[in-house]
């Protein structure tokens, strides 16, 4: 057994708010800007003077093109009557942040340069990313952009409306009207990526059917916006091979009921929602929950048709009502085949150490999930403390399945080093015979003099002469981050094995 102090190297700080100005890199599909056309010929400038790249072949010479930046790719017709032809036959990236600066270097509106540049190239549109425009003639101009991008075939599209970011959920259902995008959105069947920002779904009531509505889309995300149950289920519906569904500061219904035979991931990302329920979903292998509540009472959340979840959290007893089955979970609850969910590798929770009810409803959680390896929770300080260490709860709780024979890795994000989190510490080190890691992320400020630190660490190493469950298991002491390291792109993609971490 070994302590390992790695103060201020590393560690996880979950975010207090999304931060940063859209698009800033944090939603998914988004990739940053290619240099401009001069600064990269500025940086590598042929040493000989001869043009090799006019002498490469037409089909790789579009591709170069197209990843420019869009006012530097269409510059290009002029630079030889070898290139007069090749803006126009690349598949268009258009990024209106690329138009944002008018020919005398002041910042503009580029709303008038993406509708010439919408209506004049013939596609088909690789990227197109809206998020500057002002559609002062509104409706109309809206209404051509979408016919245009349904017609050209657009793959990756990330609308947003210019009414600024809602601070929280809430805030959404007191906003003012947020305009609807028109149904020749839903005719855009190459869609492969959708986002969509600040405005509200198009009326589905009359749009068309099937699954060649968006036969190719994977990933749907939708940030502040306005979305019925019915439009929810309709984009489910029309989209056969869709992988990733984020709603992200969402209130847009009080219902979601997932029934999605493709649906990899689901995120719900600061969200007012009463019920979120996993009816039919096979191939389900991450809920991601943050800072979720219902309307009046916990959101409840009903796992039923999910045969192959792995990662689920963070569950929080005061937010959270967990049913499994038919079964609501509660503290008193019981490991039984009817109440649990054996695929789930990785659980995240957040509660409070020091009150009895969020400690009761841990044993719980971590019983309806009898086979999670990796455990991650956030010890929060909401609710009212009872003072009481719950040491002699710990030792008095009954086996559990998954901390005897499965948790190989522990994370406690916030340590505070209050005697209740050393109550739970000191659980886990005689109950856990498989833990190879446990990692203690110290909360920010908490911390602040060396002599709390010395408190903290001469309490980790009483520890290490107790008689450990596991052999060789490794205690890391680390540092808050400062930085901000969760975000909802990272938490729904699905390359990252464990997206708490």
């Amino acid at each position: 057994m070994a302590v390992v102090d790695r103060w201020g190297n590393g560690g996880f700080d979950f975010v207090a708010e999304i931060r940063g100005a859209f698009p800033g890199g944090h939603f998914p599909g988004y990739r940053p800007a290619a240099p401009s056309l001069s600064s990269a010929a500025a940086a590598n400038p042929a040493a000989d003077g001869v043009d090799r790249i006019s002498a490469l072949p037409d089909v790789l010479l579009r591709d170069v093109v197209s990843r420019l930046p869009v006012r530097d790719a269409a510059r290009t017709a002029v630079l030889a009557s070898r290139w007069r032809g090749l803006w126009r036959a690349a598949p268009l990236v258009l990024r209106d942040d690329d138009l944002l600066l008018a020919s005398d270097g002041e910042r503009a509106r580029p709303d008038a340069a993406v509708g010439r540049i919408l209506a004049d190239h013939p596609g088909p549109f690789r990227d197109v990313h809206i998020s500057h425009c002002s559609l002062t003639s509104g409706e109309r101009e809206l209404g051509d952009w979408a016919r245009l991008l349904a017609a050209k075939g657009v793959q990756d599209l990330v609308f947003l409306d210019n009414p600024p970011l809602p601070r929280c959920a809430a805030d959404i259902t007191r906003c003012a009207s947020l305009r609807r995008l028109p149904a020749d959105i839903l005719r855009c069947a190459s869609l492969r990526r959708l986002f969509l920002g600040t405005c509200t779904f198009p009326d589905t009531a009359s749009a068309p059917r099937g699954a060649d509505v968006f036969p190719h889309l994977k990933e749907f995300s939708m940030l502040s916006g306005r979305m019925s149950e019915h439009d929810l289920n309709y984009m489910l519906a029309c989209s056969p091979e869709l992988e990733t569904l984020a709603l992200i500061i969402s209130s847009m219904t009080k219902r979601i009921h997932l029934r999605a035979q493709s649906l990899k991931c689901m995120l719900l990302w600061v969200g007012v929602v009463d019920e979120l329920a996993v009816v039919d979903a096979p191939h389900l292998e991450r809920l991601i929950l943050w800072k979720t509540i219902g309307q009046r009472q916990r959101m409840v959340l009903k796992i039923d048709g999910a045969p192959e979840l792995r990662v689920i959290g963070r569950l929080d007893p005061r937010l959270h009502q967990l049913q499994i089955g038919n079964t609501i979970i509660n503290a008193q609850t019981k490991a039984s085949p009817n109440c649990i969910v054996p695929s789930v590798k990785i659980l995240a929770l957040e509660l409070n150490f020091g009150v009895s009810k969020d400690v009761n409803m841990l044993t719980s959680f971590l019983r309806c999930f009898p086979n999670v390896e990796t455990l991650h929770i956030v010890s929060s300080k909401d609710g009212e403390a009872t003072g009481r260490h719950h040491a002699k709860f710990w030792q008095e709780v009954d086996p559990i399945k998954c901390v005897k024979s499965h948790i190989n890795k522990i994370i406690i994000h916030e340590f505070q080093g209050e005697q209740s989190e050393f109550a739970f510490v000191k659980f886990i080190a005689k109950r856990a015979r498989k833990l190879q890691t446990l990692v203690l992320v110290l909360t920010e400020g908490t911390f602040a003099s060396v002599g709390e630190l010395y408190e903290v660490n001469s309490q980790l190493r009483a520890l290490t002469r107790c008689s450990w469950a596991a052999e060789g298991c490794e205690v890391l002491l680390v540092g808050p981050k400062l930085d901000c390291t969760w975000n909802f792109a990272r938490a729904s993609d699905l390359s990252v094995k464990d997206p708490f971490w």
